[in-house]
């Protein structure tokens, strides 16, 4: 089997394990790394046996698929040069910084038909394929709880583009209904942009659900958990586990009397390296990706009213003081 020419641009903290799945992956010959930072690129190809380069359209002649890991605003310019030079791309979410750009370049990858993947990769999380495959429905309720301690990263974007849009897309995953009104606060804290913020959502389909973010707390939290009208189930992320009950007559012995509760057995899962396989395999088959580009315009557009919203709020206080 040839292996498919595909390279990473932008090796910062997160572009690093790309390059390393890359590198590890049958499928994949690891062209080369991209940086503006020369020497950055240099370490990081000597890592994972790739040549360094910080020519974009040069390397780009080489390739045929790409990791887009750069700075959310920069995202537009480089992926619209991918997609001209016919390459394939998966780009790191946020998907663009604006709608209007995430229209510009899906109409460009439909016009090339070439693969554009978002990179929310909690979709492949192991929790949330056995949950799809329980074949539940629509959830009713929907708590989501993602905290973290300050890092000096991602700080391009505050924290709804940071944290927040992992749950809000996978609300719109698992709901299948768009949001329809909502109401959110958030404050800056260490940043000038917004490092804590909250968000009520009302769906479509008469589902709720809250939103917690926060990248300034000392415990990291990535909680979620999930109501229908005769099931519950529990996420933790960082523990990787996966609670669910369910109504049963004959349940007994449980907190709940007629609910059976169990806890899955879930796999330790490179999600990471899932999300580079899956991409590699819609270049080669042609297959539907993960996340596409129009699921990324979702979750994006979605993540921007709510960080209107928090905004608007932040600044009406702000004024009335």
């Amino acid at each position: 089997m040839d292996r498919l020419p595909v390279a990473v641009i932008g090796v910062g903290h997160l572009g690093r394990f790309h390059a390393q799945k890359y590198r590890d992956h049958p499928r994949a010959d690891l062209v080369g790394v991209y940086d503006l930072d020369a020497e950055r690129a240099r370490v990081v190809a000597e890592e994972v046996g790739a040549t360094p380069s910080t020519d974009l359209a040069a390397l780009l002649a080489r390739v045929k698929a790409v990791s887009v890991v750069t700075p959310t605003l920069t995202h537009h310019d480089v992926v619209r040069q991918c997609l001209e030079a016919n390459v394939h791309v998966l780009v790191e979410k946020p998907f663009t910084a604006t709608l209007d750009q995430a229209d510009e370049l899906i109409a460009l990858q439909k016009a090339r038909q070439l693969v554009l993947a978002v990179g929310h990769l909690k979709r492949l999380h192991p929790a949330i394929e056995h949950l799809r495959s329980l074949n539940l429905g629509s959830p009713r309720y929907i708590e989501a709880e993602r905290l973290a301690p300050f890092k000096p990263r991602s700080l391009d974007v505050d924290v709804i583009m940071d944290l927040m849009i992992h749950d809000l897309d996978l609300a719109l995953h698992l709901s299948g209904s768009a949001c329809t009104d909502l109401r959110a606060v958030g404050v800056p804290v260490i940043t000038d942009k917004l490092d804590m913020a909250n968000a009520w959502l009302d769906f479509d389909n008469g589902a709720v659900g809250t939103f917690a973010s926060s990248r300034v707390v000392r415990e990291t939290s990535r909680k979620l958990r999930l109501f229908w009208q005769d099931a519950y189930a529990s996420i933790d992320f960082a523990a990787n586990s996966l609670s669910v009950s369910r109504r049963h007559p004959a349940a007994t012995g449980g907190m709940i009397p007629g609910v059976d509760t169990t806890q899955v057995d879930l796999p330790r899962v490179d999600v990471l390296a899932r999300e580079v396989d899956n991409f590699l395999v819609a270049v080669e088959t042609g297959d539907r990706v993960f996340c596409d580009a129009e699921d990324g315009r979702a979750a994006l557009a979605l993540a921007l009213q709510v960080q209107k919203t928090t905004l608007d709020r932040f600044h009406a206080g702000m004024r009335g003081r």
